[in-house]
């Protein structure tokens, strides 16, 4: 009686590790489950999820490089020149970076620039400076309005 139970109960136990087997298998499947076999979809939508990660990352990176360059071109604010900083041959610039003469003497009250058409005394006090040297809180064309101005008088 012994053999024949534990040749039962051996029956029964290799009887359910197929069961088993076959239940993790899924009723009638003799493959993975359906969506989770297919490399190549999840292959190709690794690759669409890292292309448009990398689109937004470039786009970010152009931001920020533009970004830079708008701060390596931007000067620094302009403030209040000093006699000191009034020297002849110094460039003069306007307000928007355009040349607009030459220091040609300095003197206690005035400097003389040289605009290639005339010679015009400009009060220091009208002096600023930035990084890229001395300026004019005013255009170019203001700047010759003001010139033609003075020589009319």
């Amino acid at each position: 009686m012994r053999n024949g139970t534990g040749f039962l109960l051996a029956a029964a136990l290799a009887a359910a590790g197929a069961t088993g087997a076959s239940a993790q298998m899924g009723p009638g499947s003799s493959g993975p489950l359906p969506g989770t076999g297919d490399s190549g979809k999840i292959t190709q939508g690794n690759r669409e999820n890292n292309a448009a990660y990398n689109q937004l990352i470039g786009a970010a990176d152009t931001k920020s490089a533009n970004a830079q360059v708008k701060t390596q071109t931007h000067h620094s604010s302009a403030v209040a020149a000093t006699p000191a900083d009034i020297k002849a041959g110094a460039a003069l610039r306007d307000s928007k970076g355009v040349q607009i003469g030459t220091i040609v003497s300095v003197d206690a009250s005035q400097a003389v620039v040289d605009t290639g058409q005339t010679k015009i005394g400009v009060p220091l006090i009208a002096f600023g400076k930035n990084d890229d040297g001395l300026l004019l809180g005013m255009t170019a064309a203001e700047f010759a309005e003001l010139v033609a101005k003075a020589h009319a008088h």
